[in-house]
């Protein structure tokens, strides 16, 4: 293009936000002035045979990319006015009374938020704030290494601004994470233990089960050796930043077992284990967590990502307390266990 030239292109929402392609975001950012990204909903291609995640990227050829401050707009697309299928039927908005609304015209309305959005980036346009549940915009200085939709939405930027109040450290900072394949791998004979994400009790932070296997019979997914203390966490699935996230303490039951790599293995804590194993289900994480996800069809968070996970660190009485709390409950749950298989035993 010319300089000034304006370009809109669709691409896959892994342009947008895969830590591999962070060159592509920092060449356009290099060589172009970014004008809008509107995220799309997955269903929007299905009537042309593909329910890729996508957005839209518009851009004006900036070369020499002077004007380093300027705002950008984001919007969100939730309503297409068809329905994802083959077809691509149309969906029309509709009365309370579940009737078609039509225009003056007689022709009936379709559902869709489009033109709502093209009205907010004219709005924008003019100089005037936009934020709305499917719109908003930020300054281009904010623009760090990715550009999807939700990574910059309103409730993401609230929850770090509310963590700046708080003293805080890095995930990556307070605690080693292993990523190094264990060497019981290399003999295909040995017999293992081998821990999965479905193993974990997501409720009581507990490996409940685990697979014997000999090492030639693991998945290839099998990775990293667990040790009694360590804490593992999610980091692929569907349900990595929702209420069913898999953390687990790794006990004595499972000391020497191997994991499969979507997890991550903590150790080495520089703070609390148990406060620390608390906070990783709490809503701070698992909104970071969530924000942090890339993929359409696994979602996963990068090491880099995890790394930067942000924890919030209360007063020392308060990470006592709840440190307490945490390590009375395997205590007990722990006796409970014992309980249970001295009657079995007594039965025997």
């Amino acid at each position: 293009m010319k300089e000034g030239g304006r370009m809109a292109i669709v691409l896959p929402n892994g342009n947008f936000e895969n830590p591999s392609l962070d060159y592509l975001r920092y060449y356009i950012k290099q060589k172009a002035k970014v004008l809008a990204i509107v995220n799309l909903p997955q269903e929007t291609f299905i009537p042309f045979g593909t329910g890729v995640k996508t957005s839209l990227l518009f851009l004006e050829k900036d070369s020499k990319n002077v004007e380093k401050q300027y705002p950008i707009f984001f919007g969100r697309v939730t309503k297409l006015g068809y329905q994802g299928n083959k077809n691509g039927t149309p969906i029309y908005q509709k009365d309370k009374f579940g009737q078609i609304i039509k225009d003056e015209n007689k022709q009936p309305i379709l559902d869709e938020d489009f033109s709502a959005i093209i009205e907010m980036y004219k709005e924008f346009q003019k100089g005037k704030k936009v934020e709305t549940e499917n719109a908003f915009s930020i300054q281009f200085n904010e623009l760090n290494g990715r550009f999807d939709y939700d990574f910059y939405s309103p409730e993401n930027r609230k929850l770090f601004s509310n963590l700046t109040n708080f003293k805080t450290v890095r995930l990556g900072d307070i605690c080693d994470i292993v990523k190094t394949k264990s060497k019981k791998l290399k003999d295909p004979n040995l017999t293992l233990e081998y821990v999965e994400l479905s193993d974990i009790n997501t409720h009581s932070y507990e490996i409940i089960n685990s697979s014997t296997l000999q090492v030639h019979e693991l998945p290839s997914r099998a990775s990293y050796e667990i040790e009694q203390g360590d804490i593992i966490t999610a980091i692929a699935g569907n349900s990595v930043g929702t209420r069913k996230h898999a953390t687990a303490l790794v006990t004595d039951d499972f000391s020497g077992s191997i994991c499969t790599n979507g997890f991550r293995v903590l150790r080495n804590f520089k703070i609390d284990s148990y406060y620390l194993l608390y906070y990783l289900k709490s809503e701070m994480f698992l909104k970071q967590m969530f924000m942090y996800r890339t993929g359409a069809a696994i979602p996963n968070v990068s090491d880099t990502d995890l790394a930067n996970i942000i924890i919030h660190l209360p007063d020392q009485k308060t990470i006592d307390d709840i440190s307490h709390k945490m390590k009375k409950a395997f205590e007990l749950r722990q006796a409970s266990k014992q309980q249970i298989e001295s009657i079995e035993l007594e039965i025997a």
